[in-house]
């Protein structure tokens, strides 16, 4: 049995409610995991979130939260301070060879994150 897939974004407590209950009604297995009210968990977007998410796979949330950090204390958290920025520079925030591929190419990509948050959604 197939079920139609409404995509949206779940902006506010009553849109999760909604996702939950029809999750319920789909799949009853699920209650005794949204018997509790879910958290919003909303996160920022843009390059900062673009950079948090690559830095953060396949490492520990310490490894993630300590990486992060020498970022930013090195000034290594904007596109153009991170393209400028030495693979030495990089590693020694403690980014591997293929993170600092990736990085320099969403920094170089020049993306527009107003549009993609403007964006629709697919249907």
């Amino acid at each position: 049995m197939t079920h139609p897939i409404a995509l949206r974004l779940i902006e506010t407590p009553t849109h999760l409610a909604t996702g939950a209950a029809h999750l319920l009604q789909v799949e009853p297995r699920f209650a005794p995991a949204l018997a509790e009210p879910l958290p919003m968990r909303r996160r920022a977007d843009g390059f900062g979130a673009l950079v948090d998410a690559v830095v953060s796979q396949q490492v520990s949330v310490a490894s993630a939260a300590a990486i992060h950090g020498r970022m930013l204390a090195a000034g290594l958290t904007d596109p153009a301070a991170l393209a400028q920025a030495s693979d030495e520079a990089l590693r020694a925030a403690g980014l591997s060879r293929q993170k600092i591929r990736y990085l320099r190419g969403i920094a170089a990509a020049d993306l527009d994150y107003a549009a993609l948050r403007a964006a629709p959604m697919p249907r």
